[in-house]
């Protein structure tokens, strides 16, 4: 089975992600003007780009990981550098809502909605559990997936074992964690699976990290499947435009098929409209922009609304100004905190590794 060359396109379906999540957020803090509300009706779809986000880590994952996680050795050097690379972020920008809720507490500070930092919550967030546990979403509420992910990163290393027997048994995994997802809506009366977020949103995230995986084992096959020229920038456009006016389960599928599409084209080393326009460069911020963004928007937004005493219509301006800042803010983070931390962390668990491995044993002829 011939390597991988890229995955330019999966790149670039990130980083637009991340920016439809930034806006149906965004979107939020201006529903009391006639723009805003457009904008919150037309952009609930935008939450599905988070499984979009499992389907490429699935894959990625399954790229660099496959037969490299075969005891408890190596196990653990993957689940480490997985916690180093989302666990500091998280970790600062819950810092962050603490001492919010510190200053809230004290008086320093006022908020509309105190239900958001409940201090009960924070053993969960700290053990990214609340993608099981939790009444709603608090803190930095976006940080669910991250729960969602490590649930799927602990489950790897055991679907990587079976699939090293049979590649079919990652297929039967997408199919059985999706109709027990659906089972469960329907005798729990939930709603749609796809809307799952603090309370099940980690079952939610295995359908789609599973068939990433099962994208990766079956990347040949997938890289000889027929192309329609133009699908992937076209089904896209239609879904980010239209996507709204689908069933919620619909959608989800639209947001597979697209993801799909991209892996084809990264299979098969297509050139593509979405990759000419290079929206991969930008690909290493999407973790920064997807966990800084609603940070910022307490500052720039709530806060700078205060600070100015704005009306709702000249709230507006600081839209823009909050997009500029989390560009800024997620080039810094990602450059001076992220990357430097992640790699000193992971350094140090290696050096830490080395110095536990057990010496050679000498045999009689080679002892002296």
């Amino acid at each position: 089975m011939h390597d991988i060359t890229g995955t330019r396109h999966q790149d670039g379906l990130r980083i637009i992600a991340a920016g439809a999540v930034v806006v149906l957020h965004y979107s939020d803090y201006f529903k009391d003007v006639a723009v805003g509300l457009f904008m919150v009706a037309h952009t609930w779809h935008f939450n599905l780009f988070v499984d979009l986000f499992f389907v490429v880590s699935g894959f990625v994952i399954a790229r660099q990981y496959f037969g490299r996680v075969n005891d408890a050795a190596s196990i653990g050097r993957f689940l480490w550098r997985r916690l180093a690379r989302i666990y500091p972020l998280h970790l600062a920008t819950l810092a962050f809502y603490v001492a919010l809720a510190g200053a809230l507490h004290f008086g320093a500070a006022r908020t509309d909605n105190p239900a958001r930092y409940p201090l009960s919550d924070l053993p969960a967030q700290f053990l990214l559990l609340h993608a099981f546990v939790g009444e709603r979403l608090t803190f930095n509420f976006p940080s669910w997936s991250l729960s969602a992910e490590m649930f799927c990163y602990l489950l790897f290393p055991a679907v990587a074992l079976i699939a090293h027997r049979r590649k079919e048994a990652v297929i039967a995994l997408v199919a059985l964690a999706a109709l027990a997802n659906s089972v469960w809506v329907a005798t729990a009366g939930t709603t749609p699976w796809a809307d799952w977020i603090n309370q099940g949103g980690a079952f939610r995230a295995l359908p789609a990290f599973s068939l990433g995986i099962a994208c990766h084992l079956f990347r040949d096959r997938i890289a000889r499947w027929p192309t329609i020229r133009g699908a992937l920038a076209a089904s896209l456009a239609a879904f980010i435009v239209l996507g709204s006016l689908l069933p919620t389960m619909t959608a989800l599928l639209a947001i597979y098929a697209i993801a799909m599409l991209a892996v084809q084209a990264d299979c098969a080393g297509r050139e593509t409209l979405l990759s000419r326009l290079g929206f991969a460069r930008w690909s290493s911020l999407t973790y920064s922009c997807y966990m800084l963004h609603i940070p910022v928007a307490t500052v720039i937004i709530t806060f700078g609304s205060r600070l100015f005493s704005l009306s709702p219509n000249e709230r507006l301006i600081l839209a823009p100004v909050a997009i500029i800042v989390l560009a800024l803010a997620s080039v810094v983070s990602l450059r001076t905190f992220e990357t430097p931390l992640r790699r000193y962390l992971t350094e140090a668990y290696d050096r830490r590794a080395t110095r536990l491995e057990p010496a050679p044993a000498i045999s009689r002829q080679e002892s002296p």
